[in-house]
């Protein structure tokens, strides 16, 4: 069967040819010239990419091509991005952040304050938030500037702790992290910089660094002091490894060994200790691990222990939640029905960080061809390497 053609956008891809072209030093006069070109990208990015490919792409050949998104990808990691979306979203028609606005941002997180802002503070979060979506909208002012940002205690705990971007992590996001364990050495930010560096590396099926990861998370000493999100993400890394790069055997103790430290971990109190955050991080692990009872098990505790929280309904998590319970629901119970409720759940209504992420979840639950190939092309934006070769295929 024949390759289904990439959709691409035209611009941008004679854009990138030119970049690479510049990149390489390398004219070409003569179709053994793309047989060299081939050579020089391979070469620097470890990634095979034949010379037919190229002059089929720099129109050697008569018959028309449409690259895969695979050979994009190498084209922009050979010009320095991580992917084709990743360069895509270097030429998005948004106004760039110039050097003045940069310096508002990193002089925000160096206020004076007479007394500590707490992690909670509503006001100071909410103008976190701006500036959270402000980098997403030019990236690469964010990686830039990673060092000068994430130096700063109050944006560690507002910009990176407040703002873990599910949707960029493969993309970028990752070297946030990469940074933010430079600066900040409490075990309880390096259990949760090295649990993300661990997802990102699960999204990417790279079994040798998630077992670096969790040798680092596994160090950290985990108990009733750590915040539950931290303790969820500790569980949920071990989980996933041990079921997709182990046998699965102790799969139950990891998980009643969380079961028994969910009882003594706090229900009330600011910083978000009034929500089901150890759940919420715990149930999804135990859906891709196909332990849908123990995922709706999860569900269910958090949603009996913790009442709505307005803050949380708007952000969607709630949401989110109730979309795990009803697909490990559905895939315990093939009968079960569970249309009309999905159809309660906008993905509009996700929260900005993780919007693209649940909502490929969302389309793998409608199931509808339309859906998944929605969920497809979600996935390859954000270089979800999990997504497209395993959800994917089992939806």
């Amino acid at each position: 069967m024949p390759r289904k053609r990439t959709e691409i956008n035209k611009q941008h891809l004679k854009t990138l040819q030119q970049k690479v072209l510049e990149q390489s030093c390398i004219q070409l006069l003569r179709s053994v010239d793309c047989d060299k070109l081939a050579k020089i990208v391979s070469e620097k990015t470890n990634s095979y990419v034949n010379g037919i490919s190229f002059k089929r792409l720099y129109g050697f050949t008569k018959y028309p091509f449409s690259p895969a998104i695979q050979t994009l990808d190498i084209l922009s990691q050979f010009i320095g991005c991580n992917n084709w979306y990743h360069f895509e979203s270097t030429l998005a028609d948004k106004h760039p952040i110039s050097k003045k606005e940069l310096d508002i941002y990193l002089s925000f997180y160096d206020i004076d304050f007479v007394n500590d802002v707490q992690p909670h503070e509503g006001g100071f979060q909410s103008v976190s938030r701006k500036i959270a979506w402000r980098f997403r909208e030019d990236s690469n002012a964010l990686v830039r500037n990673i060092d000068s940002l994430v130096s700063k205690p109050y944006a560690q705990i507002f910009f990176v702790e407040h703002f873990p971007d599910y949707d960029n992590l493969c993309n970028y996001f990752y070297k946030v992290f990469e940074g933010y364990l430079k600066y900040k050495n409490t075990h309880e930010a390096q259990l949760f910089g090295n649990c993300m560096l661990f997802l990102k590396s699960f999204w990417q099926l790279d079994k040798k660094d998630c077992g670096k990861y969790l040798q680092k998370i596994n160090r950290i000493s985990v108990d009733s002091r750590i915040h539950p999100y931290g303790i969820g993400r500790f569980y949920a890394c071990n989980l996933l490894y041990d079921s997709f790069f182990r046998k699965g055997e102790n799969i139950q103790k990891i998980y009643s060994d969380f079961l028994d430290l969910r009882k003594e971990l706090p229900k009330k109190g600011k910083h978000f200790y009034d929500f089901q955050a150890a759940e919420y991080i715990v149930s999804e692990a135990l859906l891709h691990c196909k332990e849908y009872q123990k995922c709706i098990e999860t569900v269910e505790l958090g949603f009996n222990d913790f009442s709505l929280k307005m803050e949380f309904v708007r952000k969607g998590y709630y949401r989110q939640m109730q979309l795990l319970w009803l697909i490990a629901s559905k895939k315990l119970n093939p009968n079960f029905k569970i249309d009309s409720q999905l159809e309660k759940i906008k993905s509009k209504n996700f929260y900005f960080i993780s919007q693209k992420y649940f909502t490929v979840l969302l389309y793998c639950a409608k199931g509808t061809p339309k859906d998944l190939e929605k969920a497809k092309n979600l996935s390859t934006e954000m270089g979800n390497k999990y997504f497209l070769e395993v959800l994917l295929n089992e939806c």
